[in-house]
């Protein structure tokens, strides 16, 4: 026989079938059991339904060594995302019961099981389903059917192993596991098999089980009163726009944006450049600033100009060396409307930003007259 080659791999294809279920039922607490590497967590936290992401292991070195993983990039500081976003590590067996892990609505176990001696499966089934009892659980495990096709396999498929189960023992299993805590559960799974090999089911065997009862305030409150055995390894909040700090960097960037962009525009309304001053500008810049300028007069952080509603009281103008350009412009922005909510609010968050002159009604740009302007413009204040 050839050997398997899963293409996305098997692992993958397991992570995915996990960040599905998260595209599917929009889950705002998700934890991963045996998150080993924290490969499943690190694709997890880009969904933007997600508030809380736990990963949970017994190996608490793969944990300091992998956390880095988890970290913000620079792109969440740039642009933070729109929900909180609390991601957490803790060193912990998943057969003790910490509060840590409760009320969750999607932990994921992914390969897990089979690692786990008989008695702590029983543990861990109550450790779940009794204590945790989140709204649903997804279960991977290995399906012993599908081994005859690894050609060089022998024995289980990774020395750790305590078992590897067919199709049936897993679904017996399951079963009786959902009768016991009153869920539900429906079995699928992932790894085709070839077409020669008849019907062995996937490779790896799946259970989704869903929660038939709704817990009460009471339950959870006596369950909290457990005490906490998990080590914290980890633990990182990412940078929000419910943060008032990252949402006022946010509205500030934008309304500024587009209040830059405005004055460069009544700049060259009022002062156009021939083509030979043009030439001689564009000769002075690196190819750099060449591009940045392109891509400055043809982006902006903002939406089009053209879904911004028009009104002639409120361009901006030219009072002797000074720009004004009107902060109520600004809050026409879709964005910056809703981001802040009300021109008060933008007013404000202009008025108290050192980086920028304010009147209280309009942003200010200062401009040398007498000897020619910059087009990219001086904020009023540096120039006092």
């Amino acid at each position: 026989m050839k050997p398997i080659i899963f293409n996305p791999s098997l692992h993958q294809q397991r992570h995915q079938f996990v960040i599905s279920l998260v595209d599917t039922y929009q889950p705002k607490k998700v934890a991963d059991l045996g998150c080993n590497r924290c490969s499943l967590l690190q694709r997890l936290r880009f969904n933007e339904c997600i508030e809380e992401l736990v990963g949970l292991d017994i190996n608490e070195n793969l944990l300091a060594c992998k956390k880095n993983r988890l970290q913000p990039l620079i792109i969440h500081y740039i642009e933070p995302i729109k929900n909180p976003l609390t991601v957490s590590l803790y060193h912990g067996s998943v057969t003790e019961k910490d509060p840590a892990l409760l009320g969750f609505d999607l932990i994921s176990c992914i390969e897990l099981i089979e690692h786990l001696e008989k008695d702590d499966l029983e543990k861990f089934k109550d450790t779940l389903f009794g204590y945790m009892a989140p709204l649903r659980v997804v279960i991977s495990t290995p399906n012993s059917e599908f081994n005859f096709l690894f050609p060089n396999l022998v024995g289980f498929r990774h020395a750790d192993h305590k078992f590897e189960w067919t199709r049936e023992e897993f679904q017996n299993w399951a079963t009786d596991v959902s009768s016991c805590y009153n869920y539900s559960v429906e079995f699928s799974g992932v790894g085709e098999p070839p077409a020669y090999a008849g019907d062995v089911g996937f490779c790896s065997q799946i259970g989704l089980f869903t929660r038939n009862y709704v817990e009460s305030d009471e339950e959870l409150m006596k369950k909290r009163e457990y005490k906490s055995v998990y080590k914290t390894v980890f633990r990182v909040d990412y940078p929000s726009l419910k943060d008032e700090k990252y949402l006022r960097n946010e509205v500030l960037k934008k309304a500024l944006s587009e209040a830059n962009r405005l004055k460069r525009q009544l700049l060259q309304r009022l002062f156009p450049k021939d083509e030979e001053e043009e030439e001689e500008e564009a000769a002075k810049l690196t190819e750099n600033e060449q591009t940045s300028q392109r891509l400055s007069d043809t982006f902006s952080y903002l939406e089009p100009e053209s879904q911004i509603e028009e009104d002639k009281d409120l361009e901006p103008f030219l009072e002797g060396n000074t720009i004004h350009v009107p902060i109520e412009r600004l809050i026409r922005v879709p964005k910056v409307k809703e981001l802040c909510g009300s021109l008060d609010v933008l007013k404000t968050m202009i008025s108290e930003d050192n980086s920028v002159g304010c009147d209280g009604i309009s942003v200010l740009y200062d401009v040398d007259l007498e000897n020619d302007y910059d087009i990219i413009g001086t904020p009023y204040h540096l120039s006092l």
